[in-house]
């Protein structure tokens, strides 16, 4: 079963999406013990905190909504857009010199809305650019999470849980 620790760890907003499991009944939410964990281990900008879990949920919906309609090739529904492009607008940036070129100052009154404006600008990079038709659902019949798979040939999650489950059921199957 995949954890905090074993998230695919593609993309920050896949990241968030992932923190919900769906293919098991009940659905496992992953931040019930490891909000703060989840954020420790994500790479925000300077400055970010942690959301509160209540922000952090509200935006994984708009957030998991969006890729799943990218996945099925269907539109997003509108209150996840607004929700994201909201959460994206809450913190405006500027662009900065330093030494080694450019880099993205963002400009929020509070960590913790730095980090969901990283969130949700992660995710309109995803769903508008060229990664989006690299966007997949785990091929594992028990699995719920995405990735963004950067092999064509990519199938699962996690290709040494979800693949390797896959591929023992199947050996198992045939002896």
């Amino acid at each position: 079963m995949l954890d905090l620790d074993s998230l695919p760890g593609d993309d920050l907003a896949v990241n968030l999406a992932d923190t919900v499991m769906l293919a098991v009944s009940p659905s496992i939410d992953l931040l019930d013990d490891g909000h703060a964990k989840f954020w420790s281990a994500q790479a925000l900008p300077e400055g970010a905190d942690a959301p509160s879990p209540e922000q952090t949920r509200r935006l994984r919906s708009a957030v998991r909504e969006l890729l799943e309609a990218v996945v099925a090739a269907r539109e997003p529904k509108a209150w996840a857009v607004e929700r994201v492009n909201a959460a994206a607008a809450a913190v405006p940036t500027s662009p900065r010199l330093s030494d080694g070129g450019a880099e993205t100052c963002w400009h929020g009154e509070d960590g913790g809305e730095i980090a969901l404006a990283a969130v949700a600008v992660a995710a309109i990079d995803l769903v508008s650019g060229p990664r989006a038709a690299q966007l997949r659902r785990c091929g594992a019949h028990d699995c719920s999470m995405l990735f963004v798979a950067a092999n064509s040939r990519r199938v699962w999650c996690t290709p040494s849980l979800c693949g390797n489950r896959v591929r023992v059921a199947r050996h198992a199957k045939k002896g």
